[in-house]
């Protein structure tokens, strides 16, 4: 009995150590000086107001995670420093108006979880994730004044 109790407990506080080592970022961080400066050239002409960047390569990306006031944005950019796409986390309360009320009328009985604004060279739209209990997440992609996005 003491000889199970003891592997019990070694397996209790192996296990956290496995848990934590085993569960890695996969995203490949890297430093500030490992950026091409057209990609800095671009990031930091566009985003100027930026604190608290990281970088990291992202699917033949370099990926800019950062703050703008109190909103998280990433950023991807080309290596040629051409601006691909960034995604801004909003508050519910940030969304325009429009957006509000399109939601208001559309899903009252959804509370919103999560909320982006999506800027790619060609479009820009709002990403909105509704929940409800025992329900399935909805996905709505809306523009600046509430219309419905393909």
């Amino acid at each position: 009995m003491k000889k199970r109790l003891l592997m019990l407990l070694a397996l209790m506080v192996a296990l956290p150590s496995v848990w934590l080592t085993s569960c890695s970022d996969d995203d490949d961080d890297i430093s500030a000086s490992e950026v091409p400066q057209a990609v800095m050239t671009a990031f930091t002409s566009r985003y100027a107001a930026a604190k608290f960047v990281k970088w990291e390569r992202d699917r033949g990306y370099y990926k800019a995670d950062f703050f703008v006031e109190q909103n998280e944005v990433d950023a991807w950019f080309q290596p040629d420093g051409t601006w691909h796409r960034s995604e801004t986390d909003l508050l519910p309360t940030q969304l325009p108006e429009a957006v509000q009320s399109y939601l208001a009328a559309n899903y009252p009985d959804r509370y919103i979880d999560d909320c982006d604004l999506i800027e790619t060279p060609s479009e820009s739209y709002y990403l909105i994730e509704l929940d409800k209990a025992g329900s399935p997440d909805t996905y709505v992609r809306l523009s600046a004044t509430g219309q419905v996005m393909p």
